[in-house]
């Protein structure tokens, strides 16, 4: 049986992904400062408790001058919030990105890839951003919100902006730049689906009957 063009896509696509992954993951930590770089300078740029940010291997982690309770040897005491986000759960959507570049191999396909590896920047950074708000909102408590201030709309905000990145963003994103730097092949697919749905001729069904 003929081979059809989205399966082959498919069947290299994940190949791609088999090999690419474990590259990946290996690179993470390199790959995950620009992100976090970008991440924590809009941090502290935009809110005056985010004090700074580091990155320790793939983590990100944002150092604030938020007060929260802790447990200590003698009882309760107050220490700063330092919530940390992790690059990999958010940063997959660069190996998916290439595989299925590899796996339609559209023209400059690799130059395609770099332009589109520097594109998802700032959508990873977005996602690492609201990863550090959720967890302010949370783990702050009551002592964080009295010091922070802020409106209890900004906790429905914080939480869609979360959602959103982690259900949305990180997954369609890679796909749609895909589908911008491969529209020939997308329109490929299209056709061939077209014409598979397409009823056979009176002489062939009766030649299959």
């Amino acid at each position: 049986m003929r081979a059809t063009l989205i399966g082959r896509f498919l069947l290299l696509a994940i190949i791609g992904l088999m090999v690419l992954l474990p590259l990946w993951y290996w690179a993470a930590p390199w790959l995950a400062a620009a992100p976090i770089w970008l991440a924590g300078t809009v941090m502290t740029n935009l809110f005056p408790w985010a004090d700074s940010f580091e990155q320790k291997g793939v983590m990100g982690v944002l150092h604030t001058l938020v007060q929260v309770r802790m447990k200590g040897p003698q009882g309760d005491v107050l220490g700063e919030l330092t919530p940390e986000a992790s690059y990999p759960t958010y940063g997959y959507g660069l190996v998916l990105l290439w595989a299925m570049l590899i796996a339609s191999r559209p023209r400059r396909w690799w130059l395609k890839g770099l332009f589109g590896s520097l594109l998802l920047v700032p959508a990873q950074a977005f996602c690492l951003c609201f990863q550090w708000l959720r967890d302010v909102v949370i783990y702050s408590g009551a002592s964080g919100a009295a010091y922070l201030k802020y409106p209890g709309w900004a906790n429905e905000v914080v939480v869609y902006g979360y959602q959103f990145g982690f259900l949305m963003l990180t997954p369609v994103a890679p796909i749609l730049l895909w589908l911008m730097f491969d529209k020939q092949f997308v329109a490929a697919l299209w056709l061939e689906a077209a014409l598979s749905d397409k009823p056979k001729p009176a002489r062939e069904r009766a030649r299959m009957d």
